[in-house]
């Protein structure tokens, strides 16, 4: 993705000593994130956070999950060094900006502002204080339970914006989540793109294994089998679980 350039305002390594904080009350523009444990950006409108995005190590989270990986605890210092790039956006850049947001999906939910009342900056040590918001129910476990039991499945999970909610087997469910993540993305702009309808399912094969993922009300449901895995049977099962769901 390419956002606009907009105008460098300075780089900064330490945002309360170098009086960064004050100006970015009102600030309307980018701050590009730089640190030993990935990089991103946040989109900010007069203090208040309209998007996000974050690269740790390839793993690639967008919105309110990428605030939750940005490298920052309560008083917005990090244990490991940091670099914020400002760059002010003007109005017609900043609209830009949130067009390719949302077309990239990095838009964040709900209102939250970029430095606290106590005049810290992003506080995301504290999950609920950044969201405050409630996860989707999830899903009854015997349902995830029978698609473990199927032959050649590995894993079974539920995600919610990139976070893994449930799991069963054996993975790395947070990576699994993250990717699935990006995966539906791709799979319903390609659908719209094509006009073909909405997504049901979306499968990824390769020789060893096998990744399906799925819509389930307002979860979504990834499956990581063997390259031998029975895959019709177990999208009936999956289709089952939608069309309760339904």
């Amino acid at each position: 993705m390419r956002l606009p350039a907009g105008t460098v305002e300075g780089t900064f390594t330490n945002p309360l000593k170098e009086g960064l904080l004050q100006y970015l009350i009102n600030f309307s523009g980018l701050i590009e994130v730089e640190s030993p444990n990935g990089h991103g950006f946040i989109l900010t409108d007069n203090g208040n956070i309209s998007g996000a995005y974050f690269n740790n190590n390839n793993r690639f989270f967008r919105g309110n999950s990428a605030l939750l990986h940005m490298p920052f605890n309560g008083t917005g210092l990090s244990e490991s060094p940091q670099t914020l790039n400002v760059r002010k956006y003007t109005d017609a850049e900043f609209s830009r900006a949130i067009q390719i947001s949302q077309e990239e999906g990095l838009l964040t939910e709900g209102t939250q502002s970029l430095i606290s009342p106590s005049g810290a900056f992003l506080k995301t040590g504290d999950t609920g204080d950044l969201l405050k918001r409630e996860f989707p129910e999830p899903l009854d476990e015997a349902k995830l339970r029978k698609i473990k039991s199927l032959t050649g499945v590995i894993a079974v999970a539920t995600f919610f914006e990139g976070f893994p909610l449930q799991w069963l087997g054996s993975a790395d469910f947070e990576h699994l989540a993250a990717s699935a993540e990006d995966l539906m993305r791709a799979g319903r702009k390609t659908a719209r793109d094509l006009k073909i309808g909405s997504l049901d399912q979306l499968i990824l094969e390769t020789d060893e294994n096998k990744f399906i993922i799925a819509p389930c009300g307002d979860l979504f449901l990834c499956v990581f089998t063997t390259a031998d895995a029975h895959l019709g049977l177990i999208r009936v099962v999956i289709k089952n679980i939608q069309s309760e769901i339904s």
